[in-house]
Parts: structure tokens; C-alpha cells; sequence
């Protein structure tokens, strides 16, 4: 015990005249040179090894070392957490030396040890070397830490190593832990200014290599991986819908937003969703949360319980309810707040939620509403006043105004948020023809767009990106378009069922379409439509129940109320390509 207690620990081992002659081993017929306390412990294994340890003979070569050997050594000190001479300085150079041996167990056993040791002290080191080695064991906990350890990473400055498929991987990650999206967004433009600069110096080298070779003209070819083509890939993977307006408009005067005109139209595109969220309730996936802090939902209500659908559990919860609830009739998602209106007979009441609790908005005469959000209002179609009623609710005192219907405009039975206008569809003499009536928002001007074939009942509207729907009640899914002439077109999709469907809602989430109906349908009915959305999931319930909106809202707010009670079904179904390149329906659980 005293022996080894002095190899480990007493400074004089290291000075011993041997120790000082030895300046490499060799391993498997490779010449290694290690540090100083590597060195050390290696000679005073071997000679403990050869019962050397109070010879003074160095007629034996303490140097010459199988591979065998050498593994013995590392089960025996490398792998000893008691032991504090090893941290990753020596690990890095046992980790060289195996992958120099090409040795698979003493490689996985060193890659063990170095993936407990990634740390921010150690990252850039670790993260060069498993690039260098291609360790997919050692990128992968990597990235883990990335994903957990992100905005320290980017706060000490080596969000710049990253490669472009290891950050794109991070941005677009549903595990990424971040509180605040400015952080991911401001990451990438360091990153990509970063590589920027780099790839202007590798330019300038190639060019002077080019010019002493054959005085030819560099181009960016000669240089592989372009980071600054892949920036607006980044920016499209990532979450920039949910980064502050003040970060966005500061970024969209970044001088690589003018270089690249694909990464101008990305933060464009994120200022406007911005500006405009309240008009509909409608979320791309550049503005989904991350985290399981917030829940996506379908909302409805039946009688005064207002219920809420998690869309990624297939469950319902209920909200908490409000005493003065009577019948609600109508939802509405305004500034990412859920509003509700309850009436009674002849008066409506107009509340949000918030806070876990309601709170009264405003009181509204009449009952029997079309509504929906857009701009700054929540338009109140009143069919039996012929008037819209405009509240505007975030004012203080709230602010009312009507609009008064125009004489070409009678029996609106359902509206659609589109572009700048509001779509009205209004129900005609003829059960197979509606009529369509536009209002422009804020000019607030009318424009008959003409007739269009089916009901006008039950008509509900959905989005994606780019483009609008109407799904009525008879199954059928039309685009709605916009013409050269500003006049309103519907080009028809496809036809869902053949049945009347009392329809209270649709919407796409995560290129899923929720539908929420008062009738049973066939599954053999529903037929997914290509880059729309390839998966349907239809709810129905018998009694009468208000619309069906689409929501956000924090966790807390869902759980601990119990999960909805109530006679529904569902049906589920995925849709998959056949051989035959045309779609069929396959049950889900």
C-alpha cells in the first residue's frame, strides 16, 4: 500500500532519472508522445507491472507497449473516478491514441468518458474533436447539451463552431429548452456572419494559391459549403414566427438580409405575422411553441361549459366555467386571447379569458351572431338587425361602431377571414346557391362577388400558409382566390362526403385538418388532399355546441380540471401511399 500510495501521489516519482529519459512510447508499432502526468503514470504502471518499481536496472524497455497492455492501463487508472489526475486534457490524448490504434472497444470505452465530460469549459474541444473523428456517439450528446444548454452556448460565444446540420438541427428541434426565440434567431445571424467571414478568407487564400499557380480568377465553387447559401434554410427551419417584433425589425437591416433576398422575405414575413396575428387564429409552424408549456387546442362549448381539445393528447379538458354564462354561442380568438359570447334571449355578453378566469368585456344587444377577428375589431354580424357591430376591446372604455348591411346583402349564414376582407356567405332562394359578399377591412367597402354552388349553412373557413378554404356542409373543400380584377373566385378541391354536415369549425395544425361536425361520418368518406394536409381527424358531437376555433394556451390552465365528460366520437385516419400512387385510409389507434 505504501508503494502504491507513493507512485500515485509523491512528486518524486516524476523526477526519477528514467522518467526523465522517456519522451514517447510505442504502442502497436506507433510512436505516442503524451504529457507530463500521462507519461508519468504510464512509466510507473509498467514498472509496477514489471516489479520494477525499487529496481534501479533499466534493462528492461519500459517504453515498448502492446495494445493489450495499454487497455490494462486504462481499465486500471483512466476509468477510476476516484483517481483526480483524470480530466479531459489526459482523456483527449487516450482518445487520439485509440482512434490512431483503431481499436473499437477502446474507442467506445474512452467515447463513454469523454460524453460525461462535455461541459462549456470543454465544448469547443470535444465538439473539433468528434467532428474530426466523425464520433456520432460524441455529436449526438453534443447536441443533446445544445439543445439543454442552448443560450449559454450562444452566450460564451461558440454557437460560431456549429456546423450548418448541427445547428439547423438545434433551431428546428421540438426539445430545444429556450425561453426567448430572440436568442435562436440573433444565434444564427452570428452564425452565419461568422462562416461569412471565414469563407471570404478561404476565398482570398484560393486566390492567391490560383494566382501563383495560373494568375485564374477564384470563384465560390473552389470552396465547398457556402455558408451564407444555407442561411435562409436556417431561418426557414427555425421558429422566427415567435421572435419579438422589435428583434425582427432590427434584423431585417442586417447587412445579410440584403445579400440575401430569401432571408429578407423570412423576417418580412415574420414582422407581418406578427403585426397581424389577431386577425385569425391561424399558427405556421415557424410560429409554434416549442415546449409543452403551451398547449394547441380546439375549442368549443356546450351550453356554459367552454371545453378545450389537446390536439397533440386527443383530449379534452374542460375550462373553468363562469357564473354568468347562460348559453355560449360564439368563439373568438382576438390577440391570441380566447373571447365568448354569451347571450340570453335578447342580450349577448362579451367576455375573454385570461389568467385562468373570465372576465367581462363588454355587453352586446342582440343574440344569434356570425363572429370573427380581424384587424383591431371583433366583427359581430347581426342578421336579424342587418348590422355589423364593431367592438374593438382592447380599448379602455371599449369601443363600439356598426356597420350597416348593404341592400344586395340579406340572410348571412357564415363568414370567412380572408386577406384584407371579410367573406360573407349569404343563403339565396335556391338551396344549391349562395351568394358572396365582400368587406374590405378598415375602409370597410362592400363588393358583391357573386354566387357560388351549395349552401350557405354551416360553412366554415381554414388556411394554411399561403392559401384559404371553405369546406361546406356538403364535404366539398374549394380554394378560395383572388383574381387580376380583385374579384373573388372558388376553385373546387375535392369532396370529403356526400352527406348534410352541420359544420362548427376547421382548421390545419401541424398539416393535420380538424373538423368538428354534428353528424357520424363513414371513414371511407375522408380522402387526404396532396400539400394541403395528409391526415384527418373528424369530431362529432349530438347536442348543439357553439364554433370550433383553434387556440393556444398555457398548460396550467388545462390540467387539473378533469377531462371532458361527454358522448362524442372520433375518428382518426392516416393516410399512406399504396403502390398504386393514389391514397387510402388506414385506422389510426
Amino acid at each position: 500500500m505504501e508503494k502504491r500510495q507513493r507512485i500515485q501521489s509523491n512528486d518524486d516519482a516524476y523526477n526519477c532519472d528514467s522518467l526523465h529519459r522517456i519522451s514517447e512510447f510505442e504502442i502497436e508499432g506507433n510512436r505516442f508522445k503524451f504529457n507530463k502526468v500521462l507519461t508519468a503514470a504510464i512509466f510507473h504502471f509498467m514498472r509496477s507491472r514489471l516489479n520494477l518499481i525499487e529496481s534501479k536496472s533499466d534493462t528492461v524497455s519500459l517504453t515498448n507497449i502492446s495494445a493489450e497492455t495499454f487497455r490494462h492501463f486504462l481499465d486500471t487508472n483512466i476509468y477510476n473516478y476516484g483517481n483526480g489526475l483524470w480530466g479531459y486534457e489526459h482523456l483527449s490524448e487516450i482518445w487520439e491514441t485509440a482512434h490512431v490504434l483503431k481499436i473499437p472497444s477502446l474507442i467506445e470505452n474512452c467515447e463513454t468518458q469523454v460524453g460525461k465530460m462535455i461541459s462549456l469549459e470543454t465544448f469547443d474541444k470535444i465538439y473539433a474533436k468528434a467532428n474530426a473523428y466523425q464520433s456520432n456517439r460524441i455529436l449526438c450528446k453534443a447536441r443533446n447539451f445544445l439543445l439543454h444548454m442552448f443560450r449559454l452556448v450562444q452566450k460564451v460565444g461558440l454557437m460560431r463552431i456549429l456546423t450548418f446540420e448541427d445547428l439547423i438541427y438545434a433551431v428546428a428541434s421540438e426539445e430545444l429548452r429556450i425561453k426567448n426565440e430572440d436568442i435562436v434567431l440573433r444565434s444564427m445571424f452570428e452564425w452565419a456572419e461568422y462562416n461569412q467571414m471565414q469563407l471570404q478568407e478561404n476565398l482570398v487564400e484560393v486566390s492567391q494559391k490560383k494566382t501563383k499557380l495560373d494568375n485564374s480568377v477564384p470563384c465560390k465553387e473552389d470552396v465547398e459549403g457556402d455558408p451564407s447559401s444555407k442561411f435562409s434554410k436556417l431561418l426557414r427551419a427555425s421558429r422566427y414566427g415567435l421572435a419579438s417584433v422589435e428583434c425582427l425589425v432590427e434584423l431585417s437591416k442586417h447587412h445579410l438580409c440584403e445579400q440575401d433576398k430569401e432571408a429578407k422575405l423570412v423576417i418580412t414575413e415574420a414582422i407581418s405575422y406578427k403585426l397581424e396575428r389577431h386577425i385569425h387564429g391561424y399558427w405556421p409552424h415557424y410560429a409554434l411553441h416549442r415546449n409543452c408549456h403551451v398547449r394547441h387546442v380546439g375549442v368549443s362549448a356546450s351550453k356554459d361549459q367552454v371545453s378545450a381539445l389537446v390536439l397533440e393528447m386527443d383530449d379534452w379538458k374542460d375550462l373553468p366555467k363562469c357564473s354568468l354564462h347562460a348559453k355560449i354561442t360564439n368563439l373568438s380568438i382576438f390577440d391570441d386571447e380566447l373571447y365568448v359570447i354569451s347571450s340570453l334571449e335578447f342580450q349577448s355578453l362579451l367576455f375573454v379569458f385570461t389568467n385562468k378566469e373570465w372576465k367581462f368585456v363588454s355587453e352586446i344587444s342582440g343574440s344569434d351572431f356570425i363572429v370573427l377577428s380581424k384587424g383591431r375589431c371583433i366583427y359581430i354580424i347581426d342578421g336579424k338587425n342587418c348590422r355589423i357591430k364593431c367592438v374593438m376591446p382592447k380599448t379602455t372604455p371599449v369601443l363600439h361602431s356598426e356597420i350597416k348591411f348593404p341592400d344586395m346583402m340579406r340572410n348571412p349564414e357564415s363568414a370567412l377571414d380572408y386577406d384584407k376582407s371579410i367573406l360573407i356567405f349569404c343563403s339565396t332562394d335556391s338551396d344549391e346557391k349562395l351568394a358572396v359578399i365582400s368587406l374590405d377591412v378598415p375602409e370597410h367597402k362592400w363588393t358583391d362577388c357573386g354566387h357560388l354552388e351549395g349552401s350557405a349553412k354551416n360553412l366554415v373557413g381554414f388556411r394554411n400558409e399561403t392559401k384559404y378554404f371553405i369546406l361546406q356542409r356538403d364535404g366539398a373543400i374549394s380554394q378560395v382566390l383572388r383574381n387580376q380584377d380583385d374579384s373573388i373566385g372558388f376553385i373546387l378541391i375535392k369532396r370529403l362526403w356526400s352527406i348534410q354536415n352541420s359544420l362548427r369549425g376547421a382548421f390545419i395544425y401541424n398539416d393535420v385538418l380538424y373538423i368538428y361536425g354534428d353528424t357520424p361520418i363513414e371513414p371511407s368518406c375522408f380522402r387526404a388532399v396532396s400539400g394541403l394536409f395528409w391526415k384527418i381527424d373528424y369530431w362529432f358531437a349530438d347536442q348543439e355546441t357553439s364554433n370550433f376555433v383553434h387556440w393556444f394556451v398555457p398548460s396550467v390552465d388545462l390540467w387539473g380540471n378533469g377531462a371532458l365528460e361527454r358522448s362524442e366520437s372520433y375518428y382518426d385516419f392516416y393516410f399512406l401511399p399504396n403502390p398504386n400512387n393514389d391514397q387510402r385510409a388506414i385506422s389510426g389507434p
